[in-house]
């Protein structure tokens, strides 16, 4: 079982991308359900889902147990106990009062009136949400074949990459759907999420020069037009790495901004049999990329699909 500190951080990304999907637009919206889905959406949305179990049971299911117990849903909101066998305990709800749970309560019961429950097995039954259908997607979540750092990117509809931020390095390229995460959020962090494609790269190292034993630091990124520019050391080589879809749709361009690099700065990059690699910024003799002259510090390499 991994430590605490990754499932928080796996807890709190569901927390960050789930609220936007948990509206029932044909829910009776009178004052006081406009209340009590307010509530909901600031205390409950982040694991509970209208129509499907997600972190927690759907609210179709709560409006069955406690449609009218609403003092038992109370109770039961400021005390929960452990009921189902490798599913989170939901935490205590102490610190809202029994009159805003009630309207929560009343919300729920409204909204559900002659739903039904869909039952998704062995698949994200998130994955589907519209939050999770939005590109680009950054996914902090466990990845195979790499560290419990990993950042799941989705650059569009069909090109998709894993960065590992323990290593400070690229894992690998995909291409077609994105991820499924149930198998992370099913395992209370003791999984990882499942690549849902052809995997079209794999990089065993950075194609930086930097030897194996070089200090790596990751020092965050920066997000613009919804994906991120990476800011990593290595060695005493500070890097801005940024990686995005070409406009043709064929693959995707990594873009570097090197400080502190050799004056003769070259990469290497991993042999593949589905992508070629090509540079408007420097020519490639094989693998080995060398910038052209005035473009040491900051270029862009293509990675693009054979046809």
């Amino acid at each position: 079982m991994r430590s605490l500190q990754p499932l928080a951080l796996a807890v709190a990304l569901l927390a960050t991308t789930a609220a936007s999907a948990q509206q029932d637009p044909e829910a009776q919206q009178g004052p006081a359900t406009q209340q009590g889905q307010q509530l909901y959406q600031g205390f409950c949305a982040s694991c509970h889902m209208a129509d499907r179990f997600h972190v927690g049971p759907s609210l179709i299911e709560v409006g069955k147990l406690y449609g009218d117990k609403p003092d038992e849903f109370v109770a039961w909101c400021h005390e929960p106990q452990q009921k189902r066998k490798g599913v989170i305990q939901m935490p205590s709800m102490a610190h809202v009062n029994k009159d805003q749970l009630l309207q929560i309560h009343a919300w729920i019961v409204t909204s559900t009136k002659g739903k039904k429950e869909v039952q998704v097995k062995g698949l994200d039954g998130f994955r589907a949400s519209p939050s999770m259908r939005r590109r680009p997607l950054v996914q902090r979540i466990f990845m195979p074949e790499a560290g419990p750092a990993a950042i799941a990117v989705a650059t569009n509809d069909e090109w998709h990459f894993c960065w590992d931020a323990g290593e400070c390095r690229l894992r690998y390229v995909w291409k077609g759907d994105f991820i499924d995460g149930w198998p992370v959020w099913r395992g209370n962090g003791d999984a990882y999420a499942k690549v849902r494609g052809q995997v079209m790269l794999r990089e065993g190292r950075t194609p930086l020069p930097a030897d194996e034993i070089a200090k790596r630091r990751f020092l965050g990124y920066r997000m613009k037009d919804g994906l991120p520019t990476f800011r990593y050391r290595l060695g005493k080589m500070q890097v801005e790495e940024r990686i995005t879809p070409l406009l043709d749709g064929w693959g995707l361009q990594r873009q570097f901004t090197l400080k502190g690099a050799p004056a003769n700065v070259r990469l290497t990059m991993t042999k593949c049999d589905e992508m070629i690699y090509t540079s408007e910024d420097g020519v490639f003799d094989g693998l080995v990329f060398t910038p052209s002259e005035g473009k040491e510090q900051s270029f862009t390499v293509v990675m693009e699909e054979k046809e």
